[in-house]
């Protein structure tokens, strides 16, 4: 009956630390953002569209192709009020994400409020402005 026992103790034990190794290691799998690669080239980003996760860690790697250019992210999704909580939480305070051409810039925040976002290029891409507008996107936030 005794070693019934301490074999039971033992196997309880056993399963108690590999459930709590496995709960551990998808823990930290989940803390890895999800990343994202743009590329900025005159008047358009590649993709133009990103679909994400409700709740993800997002890591936007901004490239540049042709020359400096920006990447800026309403912290709002689109027909919200401003006046809440941000939908996009980002760790420091964002910044224009300034990129110099074929170099990279890592943008990551927390996509915590679903809808769609608007970013858009904050580096005037030509002399005159002509295309400069065009130069947006959206990041969808799905539940």
């Amino acid at each position: 009956m005794r070693k019934t026992f301490c074999v039971l103790v033992l196997w309880s034990l056993a399963s108690w630390s590999a459930a709590l190794l496995a709960r551990t290691q998808s823990s930290g799998a989940a803390d890895s953002p999800y990343v994202i690669e743009v590329t900025a080239k005159t008047f358009e980003f590649t993709p133009s569209e990103i679909h994400v996760k409700r709740s993800e860690r997002i890591r936007i790697v901004l490239r540049s192709a042709d020359r400096a250019h920006g990447l800026t992210l309403n912290l709002y999704p689109e027909g919200a009020s401003e006046d809440g909580n941000p939908g996009l939480v980002f760790d420091r305070q964002q910044d224009d994400a300034k990129v110099e051409k074929k170099k990279e810039r890592v943008i990551e925040f927390v996509a915590a409020r679903a809808g769609t976002y608007e970013f858009k290029c904050s580096v005037q891409c030509s002399m005159f402005g002509h295309g400069h507008d065009r130069m947006t996107g959206k990041l969808v936030v799905e539940e």
